[in-house]
This record gives structure tokens, C-alpha cells and sequence, in this order.
């Protein structure tokens, strides 16, 4: 196990409890780790997800007797120990339901083109946004692709090709360049199909270097964020519709809940020589959306670990549209669910990129003006527990399925 202290504490200059992820940490607080950071970060959490999680012994060596709770106490134990945790998993994005029924729900407003349309509805004209918005499009008319498909190939670009872009606009030297007009050069380039080809530019800007300042208002910021979230919802309207009937479904229900409860019961053991190792509770962080502890993360804590709700919502969103999406593509209807759709749809929704964020490197602005923040560029990383958490759930949720 190659984790330790300074790991820990380079991530918690970025990360803690009051700024959950990176992602929060550039968009909502405009503190923006360097693209340096960022990969040490996702190395040093990827050596904790091996370290912390037991992702379990093949499903196919356990029998439904021994293999955790039974189908018919598992909503009792599972509501048990989120009660026990309910103020910390809120802190750490559970939404508080009163009632476990209200975590199993489809939101289909997060539909590609559902989120396309509101993000046209809202942006700013020519705001760094509207000219992203509008590239996007372009990409998509292009290429018959779907808005969140169109979204990552323009982020991409964007994070591959940001130095270039921001040069094109260079003026007076230390003369700040806003954010529009470098979206704008982007479009352009998109709109003339002359997008930089890979290696014939730099890969990306150092924050540090000399060069112009991109600019941009606390606002446009924020208006930006929202609309390249176009690029994790590859879902469509219909694919939400089966996924809410699924989402209906005890057997379902129970099959998620099932998992979890595994993953957070046979991780216990690994946490604790986590902890030891560390020294410290808040080594459990980067955990928090698949498990929480009930004391919270302060240094008189005890080890006592409880699901975070939170995480069904999650999969009723972005795993089990892909279920349906599977559902679909094979003519077959909710009724038909079966072990061998969910695990298909398991494996189609890392292809479909839900583990994929998009990030910009926001920055505050010390002096005047204020509410303005600089843009460095873009960061396009996946989730450092993608890979083992989508085998995990490969492995568990048809198993358990089937148990039901």
C-alpha cells in the first residue's frame, strides 16, 4: 500500500468537508487546484479506493445463504444505519428524505435533450457560454451526435487545446483577455472545422506561466458550469421513462440497497487499518459518497460506518437510465428486467462516460474589480473509483438481483 500522510494532507489543502470535491472546489468556491494537482490528487485517491473499499469476492463463490442481509430485512437494516448517520450523509449531499422510498427517483429533467433546451433557454448571448453552447450544436448538427457526446468531444478539445486559443486573442502584453472571446475563437474554429489536431499545439496552459489573464464575472462562471453539464447526462427522454418504472420495483429496490450494504459492511476492516495508518478519520473522506461516519470526521470520532443514501439516488440517475437504455435496444420492456439487462447496462454506462468530469480551473480575483475570477483552462477526468466501482457493481447488482 504506497497511500500516506503527505498524500493525505497535499489533498486536504484542496479537499476537506466544507469543499467535498475538486469540482466544488473550482465552480462553487472559484479555488482551483492546478491540472498537476488535480492528477497527483485523483493518483492519491485511486491508492486510497485500493486500500480503504473491499470490493468483495466474486459472486460467483458465494451462495444467496451466506452471500448478506436476506431480501426481506434489508430495507429495515439499511434504513437503520442511515438514520444512525442522517445529519453527517446530509452534510456529505444526501437529500434528508424521511422516508427511504423518496431516495428511489428519476429525475427526467436530466435528459440530454431536456438539458440542452434549458441551457439554451438561459445563457447569456454572447457570454463565454453561448459561444460554447453554440459549438456544441455545431458539433453535433456535424456529426448526428447527441448533445452530451457533442459536450465531451468540445471539452476535450477545449482541455487539449486552451493555450492556443487563449493565444489567438493574446493583445498588449498583461493585458486580460475575456473568457468570450477565447469561447468565441473556439467556435470559430469548430464552425470552420480548423480545430487544432492533437500535439500540433501545447497541451495545456500553466496557470503559472506568463501570458494573458482569461477573465470572466462570478456569473459567466457559473453559467459556463452548467453548460458543459450537458456532457455527463448521455441519456435520453425515453430512457428516463423505463428507468422510472424500474426504479419502482422492489425486487429492484432491494438489489441496490443489497449492494451497498455489502460494499460498506466488507469495507470496515480495510477503513480501520486505513485510519490507523493515517492516523486520522478524515482519510475517509474521499469516501463519503458511498459511505459516511456516524460521528462525523473530527479527531474524537469512533469507526462506525453507514451507507450514504445519497448513492441510490445517484444510481437511479445515471446507472439505471442505462439499465432501461439496454432494456430498449433489445425491444424489451420494464417487466422484462432481468440480471443479465442490469449487467449489460452496468458495463454500458461506464461506455456512456457518467464517470467523466468535466472541470474548469476557476481562480478568484484578489483587488479590483470585484466578482470577477480567472479561467486557466479545462480539466476532462474520470472519477478515480470508476474502474473498480462499476466492476463492483457488475459483480453484485445482477447477484443480488437474483437473490431477491
Amino acid at each position: 500500500m504506497t497511500v500516506n500522510r503527505r498524500d493525505l494532507d497535499l489533498y486536504l489543502r484542496s479537499v476537506n468537508e466544507e469543499i467535498q470535491t475538486m469540482k466544488m472546489s473550482s465552480e462553487l468556491w472559484f479555488r482551483s487546484a492546478c491540472p498537476q494537482r488535480i492528477r497527483a490528487n485523483d493518483r492519491f485517491v485511486r491508492e486510497l479506493m485500493s486500500a480503504g473499499l473491499n470490493w468483495g469476492t466474486s459472486a460467483a463463490q458465494e451462495c444467496p445463504e451466506s452471500s448478506g442481509p436476506p431480501r426481506c430485512p434489508v430495507r429495515r437494516e439499511y434504513w437503520s444505519a442511515v438514520t444512525a448517520a442522517q445529519d453527517v450523509a446530509v452534510r456529505f449531499g444526501a437529500a434528508g428524505h424521511h422516508s427511504l422510498g423518496a431516495y428511489f427517483t428519476v429525475d427526467a429533467g436530466r435528459s440530454g435533450e431536456a438539458a440542452f433546451m434549458r441551457a439554451w433557454s438561459t445563457v447569456v448571448p454572447l457570454s463565454p457560454a453561448d459561444y460554447l453552447l453554440r459549438s456544441i450544436d455545431r458539433i453535433a448538427v456535424r456529426s448526428g451526435a447527441a448533445p452530451a457526446d457533442a459536450c465531451r468531444k468540445a471539452m476535450r478539445i477545449l482541455s487539449r487545446d486552451w493555450l492556443h486559443f487563449v493565444n489567438a486573442c493574446r493583445g498588449q502584453p498583461l493585458t486580460p483577455v475575456h473568457a468570450s472571446a477565447v469561447l468565441d475563437k473556439f467556435h470559430e474554429a469548430v464552425a470552420t472545422e480548423h480545430v487544432a489536431r492533437s500535439g500540433s499545439v501545447p497541451k495545456a496552459l500553466d496557470p503559472c506561466a506568463d501570458g494573458p489573464r482569461v477573465v470572466l464575472t462570478e456569473a459567466e462562471a457559473r453559467e459556463l458550469a452548467k453548460s458543459y453539464m450537458i456532457g455527463r447526462l448521455p441519456f435520453t427522454a425515453r430512457e428516463y421513462s423505463v428507468a422510472r418504472e424500474l426504479v419502482t420495483m422492489p425486487r429492484l429496490q432491494e438489489a441496490l440497497l443489497a449492494a451497498q450494504l455489502h460494499l460498506t459492511a466488507g469495507s470496515l476492516k480495510a477503513a480501520g487499518a486505513l485510519v490507523a495508518q493515517l492516523g486520522t478519520l478524515r482519510s475517509l473522506l474521499p469516501f463519503t459518497e458511498a459511505f459516511v461516519n456516524r460521528s462525523g470526521y473530527g479527531p474524537s470520532g469512533r469507526l462506525e460506518l453507514s451507507p450514504n443514501p445519497k448513492l441510490i439516488t445517484v444510481l437511479c440517475n445515471n446507472v439505471v437510465p442505462a439499465i432501461a437504455g439496454e432494456l430498449l435496444r433489445r425491444g424489451s420492456q420494464a417487466r422484462d428486467l432481468d440480471s443479465t439487462s442490469i449487467r449489460a447496462g452496468v458495463i454500458a454506462a461506464r461506455r456512456r462516460h457518467i464517470y467523466e468530469v468535466p472541470i474548469a480551473l476557476f481562480d478568484q480575483v484578489e483587488g479590483p474589480p470585484s466578482g470577477m475570477v480567472t479561467l486557466s483552462g479545462f480539466n476532462v477526468r474520470v472519477c478515480p473509483a470508476a474502474g473498480p466501482f462499476s466492476a463492483f457493481l457488475e459483480e453484485w447488482l445482477p447477484f443480488y438481483f437474483d437473490c431477491g
